[in-house]
């Protein structure tokens, strides 16, 4: 069995960031994985799962660590300085940073079919890519595993009121108070900052992706996405499911099915959020698709 191999990589803006990686042919795929919020690149089974299927079938395979991974992590520089970053910090809009950097690494090991793998806020990570990435024309398929629908997760917590808080944080951003954090439990489950909230709930197309709850958005990104893509979701997936809207697993499957050019679907059945107990049925999804 091929082991992993410790890896680090620094992206553009002189981070350095840590990944397992399992070699593979250069003829065959290589697959990028990105990790969800607060999460990190090792814990999961499913990762290892998929990551172990992967190899076998003679593809490379990098568990990344990005910079959301777990709560508040510091990142080290080039130049030997640190930030602190880690979910509460993260902008998602530098999330393309990263995984460039991982996908020069593969480019210089020789691959030339990438494909990306994100599993619930990384599933937005990698569909941004698309659109925001330095090598985005290397992507040559998309795996999105129980993607997250996040604006429907706040509109149930805070209705209405969480899109005027959006204007609130970018003043806290404007006033140089961005690594503040919000009020909990008001507007968020989690102490982000200011910053990280504005990121992820700014009123742009790349921020409602998977905006399911609206009932006449018209999915202008996902509409754009022109290479072959897998989703896999669990029906007990809380992260989609808003039965306040009327959506279930089905329905938001359906509007994936509907505006992705090229889209494969799964449901799987008694399955939740991280696929606890069904690991190697989603990795011989993925391996059939990869």
């Amino acid at each position: 069995m091929n082991k992993y191999n410790y890896i680090q990589v620094t992206t553009n803006d002189k981070f350095k960031l840590n990944g397992l990686y399992k070699s593979g042919e250069n003829s065959k795929s290589a697959v990028i994985m990105i990790h969800g919020f607060t999460s990190d690149f090792y814990s999961h089974k499913f990762y290892h799962s998929i990551a172990e299927k992967l190899s076998k079938q003679g593809n490379a395979v990098i568990l990344a660590q990005t910079r959301g991974t777990g709560i508040v992590t510091e990142f080290l520089k080039t130049d030997g300085s640190g930030e602190d970053i880690g979910s509460y910090y993260e902008k998602i809009e530098e999330a393309h940073l990263d995984i460039t950097a991982f996908i020069k690494f593969l480019l210089n090991e020789g691959y030339s079919e990438i494909i990306l793998t994100g599993h619930s806020l990384g599933t937005i990570k990698s569909v941004r890519y698309l659109f925001e990435g330095e090598y985005k024309d290397k992507i040559k398929k998309l795996v999105l595993l129980a993607p997250f629908d996040k604006n429907a997760f706040m509109e149930v917590k805070a209705p209405k009121k969480w899109q005027e808080f959006v204007e609130i944080a970018k003043q806290k951003i404007i006033e140089g108070k961005g690594r503040e954090i919000v009020p909990v439990p008001e507007y968020e489950d989690f102490a982000m900052s200011y910053q990280t909230f504005y990121s992820w709930y700014v009123q742009d197309d790349l921020s409602c992706i998977w905006d399911f709850y609206r009932k006449n958005y018209d999915f202008p990104v996902i509409k754009k996405i022109n290479i072959p893509t897998k989703v896999i979701i669990g029906n007990k997936d809380a992260f989609i499911s808003y039965p306040g809207f009327g959506t279930t697993t089905e329905s938001c499957m359906k509007i994936m099915k509907k505006n992705i050019k090229d889209c494969e679907t799964v449901i799987i059945g008694g399955s939740e959020h991280c696929y606890i107990g069904f690991e190697d049925l989603v990795a011989d999804e993925v391996a059939k698709f990869v």
